[in-house]
């Protein structure tokens, strides 16, 4: 059996590969929509809407959750939005 010295050094690891990208992951903001669009179907199902107007509400809500979130991080938008929370000197 093989007992390594102290005094050998120890080969450094390989490099790890890199690795690809993966799917970005959702942020707090689209979890919030997610679960309350989820939450508002569920209510809508137990109050006895028929499920094709539940599915249409929520391809409608997906829609608009998406616009909204990506029209958010448009450029012109963050420039306004970056004004409108900067604090004014008075």
């Amino acid at each position: 059996m093989f007992t390594p010295s102290h005094t050998t050094p120890c080969r450094a690891p390989h490099p790890a590969a890199p690795r690809p990208a993966g799917p970005p992951r959702i942020g707090a903001g689209e979890a919030v929509v997610i679960i309350v669009i989820v939450t508002l179907a569920a209510a809508l199902t137990a109050h006895g809407i028929p499920h094709g107007e539940v599915l249409q509400l929520l391809a409608a809500a997906g829609t608009l959750a998406v616009a909204m979130l990506r029209g958010w991080a448009l450029a012109p938008l963050r420039m306004a939005r970056s004004a409108l929370t900067t604090p004014s000197a008075a």
